[in-house]
């Protein structure tokens, strides 16, 4: 292991190790964000490849038709075959999607390459696990929260490519970021204490949970006895036992599937995939690719934002300011739009890119990375990489197909109704996070299984005394 002897340990190893992981999640920003100028170049009269309408929604939502597939094989490879093996396969799709992408000369070849990208993007659902098992409690939301400063440095990387290449030599630098990234997670990452454990190899992960805190084995006491206290004989990897475990998660699932819903209804993802269109759509004076790089240079800036609220505050409370946050600037956009919509000469049009500003701004800070990471705390150890790629299946169809409704919405009721759901769903998101999102913030990975999703034993003090 090249980094066995870097530094004394504790944080400062953990986090390059992070940092590492977090490439997967760059990857992602580059295929998400990639639609948005990929329609807009195809759409100029001397672009080789000619596409409808309809083909670009299809364009725009292609990354997730395997995402599904990603998501479920990922789990079952991250919990059978361990966390290094999956998270260097990540990669493998990424590269073959660009390749395929820079060689396209039709609209078949291209929509192939990217239904790849979303192969890549489901696998990806189960990373935050990786990261939630190498961390200690007092570091885990910081470094969780280092994950949306991936995924919009992703964003902000492949905008810029865009906006000043052609989207096919855009496609070649991208497929060397993703060979470069997979050589260097399987040189350098260890792999997961928790899940070398998990299996019985015991020694094997006290060693390299010695490695990862810079400390012996007689000071990681607490640690030690936390994984033990949670496998305490080796987990089979079986289909028939994991299937008995799954069953025992289902409220786990329920929490986040909800988180995610509404979070993909506040229109994050869909400001990603439609960045142009919807700056266009607003009818305002402004350069719209101008106005997309900006967007998405803000969004990286603020994202740094992210590790510190999440390392100061709870997830709860981060993520119902951001979420407020988010519909205040949509209620912001909604009325500027119903006051100059359709005036000739608008007032103030600065209003409209600051709001959208503090939208990402808002987003990054806590609903966006808790989309994210929150999988990665609140499942069980024994099926976390499972239950990551089952819910990493719905989150993935279910934003496939946002992504083809919103543009309907958009074509057929109009921007400003589209802006005013995102406002609605974001205070909704709000109240969800005050009143039933589970505070994982400085509790051990076992902690918050026995919090919140354990039926409690009774004890003596709950069995009703005979009054005979």
């Amino acid at each position: 292991m090249l980094f066995q002897n870097f530094g004394r340990g504790g944080f400062l190893k953990v986090a390059t190790y992070a940092a590492i992981t977090f490439s997967a999640y760059i990857c992602v920003g580059l295929n998400r964000s990639y639609t948005a100028f990929l329609n807009h170049y195809l759409s100029e009269p001397d672009s080789i490849i000619k596409i409808t309408d309809e083909q670009k929604s299809w364009l725009a939502s292609s990354i997730g038709y395997l995402s599904p597939v990603g998501s479920l094989f990922s789990g079952t490879v991250m919990d059978f075959f361990g966390r290094k093996v999956f998270l260097s396969m990540i990669f493998i799709p990424f590269a073959i999607s660009w390749l395929t992408i820079s060689l396209a000369k039709s609209y078949t070849v291209l929509l192939l390459g990217m239904m790849l990208q979303g192969l890549g993007g489901g696998m990806s659902s189960c990373v935050s696990v990786y990261i939630s098992e190498i961390s200690s409690r007092e570091h885990r939301g910081a470094l969780l929260g280092f994950i949306t400063v991936a995924y919009n440095c992703g964003v902000l990387i492949c905008n810029l490519l865009n906006y000043n290449f052609m989207w096919n030599v855009s496609s070649i630098v991208c497929l060397c970021i993703s060979i470069t990234f997979m050589a260097v997670t399987i040189t350098f990452l260890p792999e997961s204490p928790v899940w070398l454990h998990s299996k019985g190899r015991t020694e094997e992960a006290i060693e390299i949970l010695s490695s990862l805190r810079g400390a012996d084995r007689d000071k990681l006491e607490s640690e030690i006895k936390d994984m033990e206290k949670r496998t305490r004989e080796p987990i089979k990897t079986t289909f028939s036992q994991t299937f008995k475990n799954i069953r025992k998660a289902w409220k786990q699932l329920l929490v986040i599937t909800v988180l995610f819903v509404l979070m993909q209804h506040t229109g994050y993802s869909i400001m990603i995939a439609y960045t142009l269109l919807v700056f266009d759509r607003l009818n305002l004076p402004l350069d719209s690719s101008k106005i997309t790089v900006l967007y998405s240079t803000f969004g990286f800036i603020s994202s740094f934002t992210t590790p510190i609220f999440m390392h100061r505050f709870g997830r709860k409370t981060v993520l119902s300011v951001s979420s407020l946050g988010m519909a205040i600037a949509m209620v912001i956009v909604g009325v500027y739009e119903e006051l100059f919509y359709y005036e000739s000469t608008k007032m103030y049009v600065w209003i409209v890119p600051i709001a959208f500003y503090v939208y990402v701004f808002a987003c990054n800070t806590g609903v966006y990375p808790i989309g994210f990471i929150i999988g990665g705390e609140v499942f069980p150890t024994e099926v976390r990489g499972t239950m990551n790629g089952i819910y990493g299946v719905f989150s993935s169809i279910y934003w496939v197909s946002t992504l083809k409704l919103y543009p309907k919405v958009m074509f057929y009721f109009g921007i400003k109704t589209m802006i005013w759901s995102f406002a609605v769903s974001s205070f909704i998101l709000c109240l969800y996070g005050k009143f039933l999102l589970p505070e994982t913030k400085g509790k051990t990975l076992n902690e918050i299984q026995e919090q919140y999703f354990q039926r409690k034993k009774p004890t003596g003090k709950d069995v009703p005394q005979s009054t005979a």
